[in-house]
């Protein structure tokens, strides 16, 4: 089941993020869905596979925000704004190619970085809540 928090965590960063990257290069990349994801599966816990799941929910929603307003920024700006995917476009000769391109591009950097930031955590000492060393310091005041 979708823990909601995480999700919410993961698209604030993200947003941040690719703010601060398109002030700076006036274009829109996956680097802030990425980020987003990867702390998304960092908030959920120690598992990969649910850090890859919320780090997928997270590049859903973020991508829900960004192709919108990115597509509208290519229209009043007549420039590709997605970065990469104006190098994209000419190798693919059919609209199903592109659409594979563009779906994958957009969900797999995410599931795997969702479960990195999962696993990262798993390998972290000292996070910021692990059940066992709880345990331990609930033994240790009394």
């Amino acid at each position: 089941m979708t823990e909601w928090r995480p999700v919410f965590v993961g698209v604030c960063l993200a947003a941040c993020t690719e703010s601060l990257v398109y002030a700076m290069t006036g274009q829109f990349t996956l680097v802030g869905g990425v980020t987003g994801s990867a702390l998304a599966g960092y908030v959920v816990g120690t598992d990969p596979a649910d850090g890859g799941w919320h780090g997928l929910m997270a590049g859903v929603a973020w991508g829900c925000l960004l192709m919108p307003l990115s597509v509208l920024l290519t229209f009043l700006e007549r420039t590709p704004i997605l970065f990469p995917f104006q190098y994209v476009i000419p190798l693919v000769e059919t609209p199903g190619e592109l659409t594979t391109a563009i779906m994958l591009a957009l969900a797999l950097p995410n599931v795997a970085s969702g479960a990195l930031g999962s696993r990262v955590r798993r390998d972290a000492t000292g996070t910021w809540f692990d059940p066992e060393m709880a345990e331990v310091d609930a033994v240790e005041d009394a």
